[in-house]
């Protein structure tokens, strides 16, 4: 498929003279994973494709052995940072990290640092560590915002938006980027911001809330597709079959449901892509390339192919990178496709 073609070619030129640092060539690579949680689909599949990634470049490199693991915080700060503490010790080559508060983890970036291990910021960029792994986010949100103004139809139409938690720099750059699209149409009202601190609980009351705070709720945008399962849930369990929904993440279940469904546009992240992604930065790292400091995750947006039509003949921007559902789920689901061993041979 020519969609592979380009993302392999753009990785080819994804070198930059920013990378900082290269890891000594001695046979090994340990990468760890500390992540804020492990139960949301998301994560799901982001171990699911971190795990599978570890293996494929174990057993495809004679000359390296391959090795990692997954930790998971659970929502806790406290249990992070102590996580972080014994890793460093352990003195792993790389640590990914996405951390639940950056600035508490200032410290332990200098002190990996100092262990020689690479310390990767995931999604909330970081001067301090060796490389970020950031997703555009500023731009993603902008392009879910454009989706919702050109598939609102120009009617008034009303929009809660589900956002991250106070003072995270991914969710906080999310909702920049959805308002920034939204405010190139003048029909569109907020009506509601709330963080849900990216729990689906939390989600699921804050539906139910302005379910009956705003009979007349057109939208429902989230900064993450956690909050989609539950949104949809309870519309659907309240009557209101006639609710949008805007997403974030591509989650398969959730790209699933656009077509002829209610979920209207998507952010092509993917969990499976993204632990593939992880590993092959980190093998990259071990081989001397030179990698942009601030690393750029590729996340197009997703529509269907009829309501890209649509979004089209109603002013959105052609120029805008999408991906139609086949071609999402199939990325989505198959991230040795873009960042496998092949991919760096």
């Amino acid at each position: 498929m020519n969609t592979f073609k380009k993302l392999t070619a753009g990785l080819a030129l994804a070198g930059s003279m920013m990378g900082t640092t290269a890891l000594a060539a001695d046979g090994t690579l340990d990468v760890v994973f500390i992540n804020d949680g492990h139960v949301a689909p998301y994560h799901v599949a982001w171990l699911s494709g971190f795990e599978d990634a570890l293996k494929a470049y174990d057993e495809a490199f004679d000359d390296v052995k391959v090795t990692g693991r997954w930790l998971s915080a659970e929502g806790s700060l406290e249990k992070m940072i102590q996580q972080a503490e014994v890793t460093i010790n352990e003195k792993p080559d790389v640590m990914f990290v996405n951390a639940i508060n950056v600035d508490a983890f200032e410290p332990l970036v200098a002190k990996a640092q100092a262990e020689g291990i690479t310390w990767i910021a995931v999604h909330s960029p970081m001067d301090s560590a060796d490389y970020s792994f950031t997703l555009g986010d500023v731009v993603n949100g902008t392009n879910q915002g454009m989706a919702m103004c050109a598939l609102s139809g120009g009617e008034p139409y009303k929009v809660g938006i589900m956002l991250g938690q106070a003072g995270n720099p991914s969710g906080e750059a999310r909702r920049e980027g959805i308002l920034k699209g939204i405010s190139t149409c003048d029909n569109i009202e907020v009506v509601a911001e709330q963080p849900a601190d990216w729990d689906t609980v939390k989600a699921q009351s804050i539906t139910e809330n302005w379910l009956t705070q705003f009979p007349d709720l057109d939208a429902i945008s989230g900064v993450t597709d956690g909050y989609m399962y539950p949104a949809i849930a309870v519309s659907q369990n309240s009557g209101r079959t006639d609710i949008d929904f805007y997403g974030y993440d591509g989650d398969i279940p959730i790209i699933q449901q656009m077509e002829g469904g209610n979920v209207k546009a998507d952010i092509l992240l993917s969990g499976t892509r993204e632990g593939w992604n992880f590993v092959q930065m980190a093998y990259r790292i071990y081989k001397g390339e030179e990698i942009e400091k601030v690393y750029d995750f590729f996340t197009p947006l997703v529509l269907s192919k009829e309501n890209h039509e649509i979004a089209l003949a109603n002013g959105f921007p052609a120029d805008v990178q999408v991906y139609h559902v086949e071609d999402a789920l199939e990325v989505a689901a198959k991230g040795y496709l873009e960042f496998g061993p092949d991919s760096v041979k």
